[in-house]
């Protein structure tokens, strides 16, 4: 039994499943137009089924009170007709009320010992109803529904004066009352598809209000996918959802616009600054080949000259001073040679960490630009950050000082590093002659350019507060672990 209910239950969920898949790849005009003419035929299909039931029930009733009224009726005039003894008047009596009332199928008329002594039958008394109980009926009248090959007969009894003179019985069929209710529901039916065709009509226009908009909602889609921002709804011909659709498409292609634009100026900058780096590094590669070049090959030249010279001295005094030259020869080309690795890559901050670098950076600023630097530092007591974020910060602060000293003619600089909880936060500060940030082209300010880059790979935030004459302030913060990072 499990495998087969289980068998039944993916066959079921299978047919649920295609039956949802092809609801779904309806068009939407056609599932507004099923929709509407679904609901019209169901509604008028129940309505026809409730209208047609209350009118059979009502003919069933009716009928029922008609056979008994006819009865009780008939059972006071056969009662005279018995006075007398007249069973040929009884008998036309009884046929003339069936041929007046269409309703009536058949009146006869039972005697004390049940004996058939009047009916209204022109080819004799049938054999069935013959065969139906005898005797005589209580005072009250009696009921009971015959199913014919003429339909439904309601059939009831009456005692003639108590029963004590027997029974009447009367026939009532419903099949005039029958036609009525086919008719009325044939009406219903003809009614209930000329509203479908009405609601179809409606549908129709309703579809085409609907999916219009909805069209064109596509054909716009399509062409913002295709990469044409130029595209634009006009929502002004409708008010309701779709209108408001369109309102936000429309908010929603200029933001992919302006976003699309952004990305391709943030490429542009950043192919530039690419470029740009790339021309640095060849520039740096040419200085410092041009310096080892010049200052350590001369030195060098020197060096060997010093050596001819200390070789064919011919007194110790000669000695003497080639030895000198040598010695200073050699401590100043090791001191030049010890200020190109600090410009390139100063060992301490891989050794010691960020803030005895800086300090370091900021002796030497002072001592070549003679610019006052105030360095303040908060909360790195015993710690230290990763290397990414270490340099990141020092890069930043590096280009910050050569930036004042390029730019900013300053005579005083603060420089501020605080570690408060997990993030760092930096602010260089100067009191120059300042300007204005929106002027600043980051297309040709490599420097801004870099340190924004630097700080925003680090998911940090950086920003600068300046105006002309005021000075200017720089201030970022990252996180102290940020992660792996290329210099």
């Amino acid at each position: 039994m499990a495998p087969a209910a289980s068998f039944i239950k993916a066959l079921f969920k299978q047919t649920i499943d295609k039956g949802k898949s092809f609801l779904l790849s309806v068009p939407l005009k056609l599932k507004i137009l099923g929709l509407a003419l679904g609901l019209i035929l169901f509604f008028g299909a129940v309505t026809i089924y409730n209208v047609q039931k209350a009118l059979k029930e009502n003919m069933d009733d009716f009928l029922k009170e008609e056979s008994r009224f006819i009865a009780a009726g008939l059972s006071y005039q056969v009662y005279d007709y018995l006075l007398i003894n007249d069973l040929y008047g009884l008998t036309q009596m009884l046929r003339d009320m069936v041929q007046s009332r269409p309703d009536l199928r058949y009146i006869f008329v039972r005697n004390s010992t049940g004996q058939v002594i009047a009916h209204t039958f022109e080819g004799g008394f049938p054999a069935d109803l013959l065969m139906s109980p005898a005797g005589i009926p209580s005072s009250s009248s009696e009921l009971r529904l015959l199913h014919t090959n003429e339909g439904k007969i309601w059939e009831a009894s009456a005692g003639i004066s108590n029963g004590s003179e027997g029974v009447v019985l009367v026939a009532v069929r419903g099949d005039r009352l029958q036609r009525q209710i086919e008719g009325i529901t044939g009406a219903l039916a003809r009614t209930t598809l000329l509203v479908a065709a009405f609601g179809m009509l409606l549908s129709l226009g309703l579809t085409w209000l609907i999916t219009r908009p909805v069209g064109r909602l596509l054909k716009a889609t399509r062409a913002v996918q295709d990469g044409d921002y130029s595209v634009r709804l006009i929502p002004a011909e409708t008010k309701d959802e779709l209108g408001k659709l369109m309102e936000g498409f429309n908010a929603m292609v200029l933001s992919l616009a302006s976003a699309d634009n952004a990305r391709l100026e943030k490429e542009y900058l950043q192919r530039d600054f690419l470029h740009r780096v790339m021309a640095g590094q060849e520039g740096e590669r040419k200085r410092i080949a041009r310096e080892l070049h010049d200052q350590t090959g001369q030195a060098l030249a020197s060096v060997m000259v010093d050596l001819k010279m200390l070789e064919n001295a011919k007194n110790e005094s000669d000695t003497s001073q080639s030895i000198g030259r040598l010695r200073k020869a050699i401590t100043e080309e090791m001191a030049a040679i010890h200020d190109l690795a600090v410009a390139l890559r100063p060992s301490v901050l891989d050794d010691l960490g960020l803030v005895p670098a800086v300090e370091m950076l900021v002796r030497s600023f002072i001592g070549r630009q003679g610019i006052m630097v105030e360095l303040t530092v908060i909360g790195f007591a015993e710690k230290r950050a990763d290397a990414c974020t270490e340099t990141c910060i020092y890069r930043v602060v590096q280009e910050a000082l050569a930036n004042v000293a390029r730019h900013a003619q300053a005579t005083e600089v603060s420089v501020l590093l605080e570690w408060r909880g997990d993030k760092i936060r930096g602010v260089i500060e100067d009191n120059g002659i300042g300007f204005d940030p929106d002027m600043v082209d980051a297309k040709t300010s490599l420097g801004v350019l870099g340190m924004q880059e630097r700080t925003q790979l680090l998911n940090g935030t950086f920003r600068i507060e300046s105006s002309p004459g005021e000075g200017a302030m720089l201030v970022f913060e990252m996180s102290a672990r940020a992660g792996i990072c290329h210099e």
